[in-house]
């Protein structure tokens, strides 16, 4: 098992998340760095750059007041605990705080982001509308070659269902789609997210910084290509046949993650939210 440390956080909780290039769609929401780091180990992860190759996971044990204190001087708006994290796959000590205080609010929101099927803090309490919980899935294919730690797609479903079937706010994004693993195995997955009914769906191709490969010798790399904005990504034609596909799979237009605005147009679809807004 991956070790877990624990220490007091010298930097701040909160920050507002608006890195992503201009040609990027993506809304600017405010992370809440409760731990940093996931167990998971998923061999494309951007985190493996951000933290060097490390893995084992860190949670901060400061007092809740100090944290609250930079809650109270921010606006509203989603609050995301799985930028630099699974929000779920070890549950940080502030967790529990930060439920409550969100609970509590009416513009500000909780994101929790995970490949996890450890929801059994969330159970153990009320839902609120104020908490939303995104699951991360994958095809059966890519998630046996690229992420082997992590929860199998079903069991992650599984637990999405529970919570919905509570009445938390339950959403689900696919991503990262990686095509060359078979993209028919997706079918099954876009069939089973449907007739789960999540509030809101998002889809994403892999889209990785190159310095990933320094830290993982098995990320995947057919088919990537630099993009204007730094990353590696699949041609533009193979993301929107990808895109396109799963809408006829889900039976509805997901949401689109990281996404250039050019492919939104190319695509015809209309910005209707995404993961990270309310």
């Amino acid at each position: 098992m991956t070790p877990v440390l624990e220490r007091v956080r010298k930097s701040n909780f909160v920050r507002r998340f608006d890195k992503t290039p201009s040609e990027v769609r993506c809304p600017h929401f405010y992370e809440l760095i409760l731990s940093n780091g996931c167990p998971y180990d998923c061999a494309y992860c951007y985190l493996k750059l951000t933290f060097r190759g490390k893995t084992s996971p860190t949670l901060f044990t400061n007092e809740w007041t100090e944290v609250l204190s930079e809650l109270k001087q921010s606006g509203p708006g989603v609050y995301n605990t799985g930028e630099l994290a699974d929000s779920l796959a070890v549950c940080p000590p502030l967790l529990e705080s930060a439920l409550d205080y969100f609970s509590n609010c009416c513009s500000k929101y909780l994101l929790l982001v995970t490949k996890s099927d450890n929801i059994s803090l969330l159970q153990d309490r009320e839902p609120s509308t104020q908490v939303i919980v995104s699951f991360s899935v994958n095809s059966d294919q890519a998630a046996k070659v690229y992420e082997k730690g992590a929860p199998s797609p079903r069991q992650r479903l599984r637990a999405a269902c529970a919570l919905k079937k509570q009445g938390w706010r339950v959403r689900v994004r696919i991503d990262p789609v990686i095509p060359h693993t078979g993209l028919d195995g997706y079918r099954g997955l876009c069939e089973q997210v449907a007739e789960l009914g999540p509030e809101r769906v998002t889809v994403g191709t892999l889209r990785q910084y190159p310095g990933v490969h320094n830290f993982s010798k098995t990320a995947p790399r057919r088919g990537l290509q630099l993009s204007p904005d730094g990353r590696l990504r699949y041609p533009e034609q193979v993301r929107i046949d990808t895109y396109q596909q799963f809408s006829d799979w889900l039976g509805f237009k997901p949401a689109l993650c990281k996404e250039t605005y050019i492919l939104w147009r190319k695509l015809g679809w209309r910005f209707m939210g995404c993961n990270c807004t309310p």
